[in-house]
């Protein structure tokens, strides 16, 4: 028998009233339709049907009485009699599924992209420090473009985290050096002392200073020292004389200047110092290169150690990178030290040389 045409209408616009509440798209405001809108009309609909009796004493007496608790708000609201729940997706709803999914997209993605790099990082560590610890370079010299170049790291980033890779390298490559009588303490301790003094003030000035302009300067340096060398190894030129024991013999004011300008360029470029002390020992005051080597990574641990922590202070690390990258600096700049200490003087030299001169150009292309 069809229902009064009042109660139809009002079926209707309770039924409508109900979807534009619950279209809104939270859950509370399905709630609280389903709480306010549907009570009045389910048992009226259910008598009809004869699915539920519709006054208090029969549902009470009804084997089949349905007691559902209806949660609004954290509150619960016990004593509706109520057709099971609907799950409405509304529009709303489907749009912030669809922002879920993206936003977990992304954040797997950028998982993978963080991973990669900081293999990529530990790679350049390794192969920096390798060459480092066998050329007395401190490994530097190949940090800074190889993040910049690579990685898409910001210069300020990468000359700070060079500066925690050379000061691992200095560290773990000077015992193989000492330990074959190839490192002067004296000669050592002064160029230390006077770097010490400049690395840290070469480490305040890396975010005012022009990068572009340092690094060409630098560049046309190693391309003029990496030029003297290989002249000498060649025979074009002749060689200096070679001093054994030169760092008991040599005068100290001079290396106290050595290790001035040293440690400037060192907290400046993030570099270790031995692109600068391995050619000024062997050029000017005629040590061994394996000594010469062995003096720069011993001569450089205290100004490293000042740069790497100003540069930490100063925010200049990539330190999403970094524990890569001294991690492989380790691993490298062991096993190259143990790899110099048996190389003889010449191939030694020459390898040095030849380092210096792609350094070189890079610095001037940057």
């Amino acid at each position: 028998k069809a229902a009064p045409l009042p109660q139809s209408c009002a079926m209707i616009l309770m039924t409508a009233a109900t979807w534009a509440v619950a279209s809104a798209g939270t859950p509370a405001a399905f709630s609280f339709a389903v709480a306010n809108v549907l009570p009045p009309l389910v048992p009226w609909q259910m008598k009809k049907e004869g699915l539920l009796p519709c006054g208090p004493s029969q549902a009470n007496s009804h084997r089949g009485k349905q007691q559902v608790i209806l949660w609004s708000r954290g509150v619960p609201r016990p004593g509706r009699h109520i057709a099971p729940a609907i799950q409405v997706a509304s529009p709303v709803h489907c749009r912030h599924a669809s922002k879920t999914d993206g936003d977990e997209s992304s954040s797997s993605s950028s998982s993978r992209s963080s991973t990669g790099k900081n293999f990529a990082a530990a790679a350049i560590g390794t192969i920096a420090g390798g060459l480092g610890g066998a050329l007395g370079l401190g490994g530097g010299f190949l940090v800074v473009p190889a993040l910049t170049s690579l990685l898409d790291v910001e210069p300020r980033l990468a000359i700070g985290t060079s500066s925690c890779v050379v000061l691992a390298v200095s560290c773990v490559a000077c015992p193989a050096y000492i330990a074959k009588h190839l490192a002067s303490p004296r000669a050592s301790l002064t160029i230390a002392l006077s770097a010490f003094l400049t690395a840290r003030f070469g480490a305040t000035l890396t975010g005012k200073a022009n990068p572009k302009t340092l690094k060409r300067l630098f560049g046309a340096w190693l391309i003029i020292v990496s030029s003297l060398i290989g002249s000498q190894v060649s025979g074009i030129m002749p060689s200096v004389a070679v001093v054994h024991g030169a760092g008991a013999s040599a005068s100290l004011f001079p290396l106290l200047a050595l290790g001035t300008v040293t440690g400037l360029i060192s907290g400046l470029l993030g570099v270790g110092g031995g692109t600068v002390l391995v050619p000024a020992l062997t050029l000017l005051f005629g040590f061994p290169q394996k000594e010469a080597q062995g003096c720069a990574l011993l001569g450089m641990i205290l100004p490293s150690l000042v740069s790497a922590s100003t540069h930490w202070r100063n925010g200049n690390v990539g330190r999403n990178l970094t524990g890569s990258a001294v991690a492989g600096a380790l691993v490298g700049g062991w096993s190259g030290s143990m790899l110099a200490a048996v190389l003889p003087n010449r191939p030694l030299r020459a390898t040095f040389s030849l380092i210096l001169s792609l350094v070189g150009l890079k610095y001037l292309r940057s």
